[in-house]
């Protein structure tokens, strides 16, 4: 399943139940397409979630008339320090309901080894903002000198 990084989140605290720290990396990832997001409704249907459930945990948005589909996902601290934001990761995801109701979805792990077929990072790294039709905006002001106070001139506070 090939997903795209938004952003990457670490949860920390302590344990009501146990009273032990934790601490949970997590990453949030999209994917766009349709297919894929009625199997896992399926196969999530299959084990006993509701619609509800299912939408609370990754629903379709709509985004310039673009259908896309956003979740967490689970995985190690491995894989959590070696990818980067909007970079593309492709790897086995399993889903599934745990006892509370809650959907989780964590990168497959076999023999100990987190099942990642493969990781393109971002092609290149975001420096301004743009609205489609015009060069990326600049910050004018650098390499330019910052104009010094005059002491002369105290400022009256």
């Amino acid at each position: 399943m090939k997903l795209l990084i938004l952003k990457k989140t670490i949860k920390e605290g302590v344990s009501t139940r146990t009273g032990s720290p934790y601490k949970i990396k997590s990453l949030f990832v999209k994917f766009d397409e349709k297919v894929l997001y009625e199997n896992i409704v399926k196969h999530l249907q299959g084990k006993g979630a509701d619609i509800e459930q299912i939408e609370k945990f990754c629903k379709p948005n709509t985004y310039n008339e673009k259908i896309s589909y956003a979740f967490g996902l689970n995985c190690s601290g491995f894989t959590f320090d070696k990818v980067e934001m909007f970079g593309t990761l492709d790897c086995n995801v399993l889903f599934d309901l745990n006892d509370s109701g809650f959907i989780n979805a964590k990168i497959q792990v076999v023999d100990s080894k987190e099942k990642v077929n493969g990781y393109e990072a971002s092609e290149s790294e975001v420096t301004g903002w743009t609205n489609g039709d015009s060069e990326t905006a600049k910050d004018e002001t650098a390499g330019e000198e910052e104009p010094a106070w005059e002491e002369e001139d105290p400022l009256p506070f």
